[in-house]
């Protein structure tokens, strides 16, 4: 008898709420919610902890001169040794365009020892920047074939597997 007495209760304080124009539940933050990889520290190996973000100005050149705009970045930061790492969250995804077709998705530990090599060691470098670059262009027609077969899938992680273990030494985890 007394649960009956509070179900009436609580819908009439529902009628009465939608009377008045009050929403039951609070609203949602209108920001985008995003996914983000799990970044490995590269002195330690220990996953990193995001403590905040920050804007980076790019600059960028353009037909009409160079251009300066702001690009968001998360903060990660190790607790153990206190090394930083700024992902840049314009281009989302990653760019790892064939290990996530191998691997199935975008959010495996494969695919961010990878990222962590490109971010911490190939960016660095002139030649490391070029082979970013051609790889951006041709990797995503190659993933689109890798993502349709199962065995291309399977002859990729095979393929993949032992550069993934040779960086895995090379970043120490």
């Amino acid at each position: 008898m007394a649960k009956e007495q509070e179900k009436e209760a609580k819908g009439s304080e529902v009628k009465k709420e939608e009377k008045k124009g009050k929403k039951k539940f609070t609203e949602v933050d209108p920001r985008t919610l995003i996914s983000v990889p799990t970044i490995l520290c590269p002195m330690c190996g220990l996953p990193m902890e995001i403590k905040g973000r920050k804007e980076v100005e790019k600059t960028a050149r353009t037909l009409r001169g160079k251009t300066t705009r702001k690009v968001p970045h998360l903060v990660y930061q190790c607790a153990k040794d206190k090394t930083e790492f700024n992902l840049n969250l314009e281009r989302r995804g990653g760019g790892c365009f064939i290990a996530t077709a191998a691997f199935g998705t975008s959010m495996a530990h494969e695919i961010n020892v990878l990222r962590s090599f490109r971010d911490n060691y190939l960016m660095r470098e002139s030649a490391g920047r070029s082979f970013i670059s051609l790889y951006y262009r041709v990797s995503p027609t190659v993933a689109k074939l890798i993502s349709r077969s199962q065995v291309l899938k399977f002859i990729t992680r095979m393929l993949l597997l032992p550069v993934i273990k040779a960086v895995q030494r090379k970043l120490g985890l």
